[in-house]
């Protein structure tokens, strides 16, 4: 553990995801949204800051594997939130797919919950 670097834990389905930060605002980080063979057979819920996501794999129509990821406001879960309140992004179904979902998931929290929190 180096000096300078916060380390901030949570705990979401029984697994343990953190956050490092080394003298920034925290973000996500790709480790936090798992490998790419979790998303054959699971979706993944998570919240970061008033934030809310579901990251889930899909089939398009061309019969392509892709991530769909949707985001919205807290404090309700994705079953009892109006759905136009939510955002939808799709990604490559691989895990530079998943690096591009990490960076897109920061930049949609910094665009649309400028104060850090909901």
């Amino acid at each position: 553990f180096q000096t300078g670097i916060r380390l901030f834990s949570w705990m979401y389905r029984g697994k343990e995801l953190s956050m490092h930060t080394n003298g920034q605002d925290p973000k996500i980080q790709r480790m936090d949204i798992f490998n790419i063979r979790f998303y054959e057979k699971s979706q993944f819920h998570g919240s970061f800051r008033g934030m809310h996501y579901r990251i889930e794999k899909i089939t398009d129509e061309k019969e392509e594997k892709k991530l769909r990821v949707t985001t919205w406001p807290g404090p309700y879960n994705f079953d009892h939130t109006d759905s136009s309140l939510k955002e939808t992004a799709l990604f490559a179904f691989s895990n530079e797919g998943l690096d591009a979902v990490a960076d897109y998931l920061n930049q949609y929290h910094s665009d649309h919950f400028p104060s850090g929190r909901s």
